[in-house]
């Protein structure tokens, strides 16, 4: 076939699509995968002439991006879900807090939980909003490190009661997991950009 090369092109660009709107674990292994599958289906006699070959290696590419597209709508829509349960119940402290606030005032403590509800907030809405991922953590870190301090506010106001304490040691794990993940994912996209 004379056009191969530029054909198979066009169907690799199609298959590369696709697999941007993949998680990203498993983009590679699936775009070579598809791209071993443009060839075979080129080469195949069984198919019928070369036109309907073409024909039909380009459907199986653009294929491909028609079938990752929903993939990534119907995971993007748990996600969702989840991101307004979130939010609401982010919200619900927000609003807790300002009720809080209006019965005692002077308390320094209760604006700390505003900041942290409002923090709480803004993270489901900046992942509602597809703000990048970079500003998303970081407005996690920052709740996260809101809710320590809240926590270890409360315990030694009241060193008796010993919720508070494992509430704060939760959310310094929690902080140190994020920290750690988004600096194992930073590595990762480090060594895969050296690599191109």
């Amino acid at each position: 076939m004379r056009a191969e090369r530029p054909l198979l092109r066009i169907g690799e660009y199609l298959v590369g699509r696709a697999c941007q709107q993949l998680p990203r674990r498993i983009r590679e292994q699936r775009y070579q995968e598809w791209v071993a599958e443009l060839p075979v289906i080129l080469h195949d006699p069984q198919i019928g002439p070369a036109p309907r070959r073409v024909v039909r290696m380009l459907g199986y590419a653009a294929d491909t991006v028609r079938g990752a597209a929903l993939t990534h709508a119907r995971a993007h829509a748990r996600w969702t879900a989840v991101y307004c349960l979130l939010l609401v119940a982010a919200l619900a402290v927000v609003v807790w807090s300002i009720v809080v606030i209006v019965g005692a005032p002077g308390d320094l403590l209760n604006y700390v939980r505003l900041a942290w509800g409002v923090l709480l907030a803004a993270f489901p809405l900046s992942m509602l909003m597809r703000s990048a991922w970079r500003v998303s953590r970081l407005i996690a870190n920052g709740a996260t490190c809101v809710g320590v301090a809240v926590n270890i506010w409360v315990a030694a106001q009241s060193p008796a009661d010993w919720v508070n304490y494992v509430g704060a040691a939760l959310l310094f794990l929690l902080l140190l997991a994020t920290l750690i993940f988004g600096w194992v994912r930073s590595q990762e996209t480090r060594t895969r950009q050296a690599r191109r």
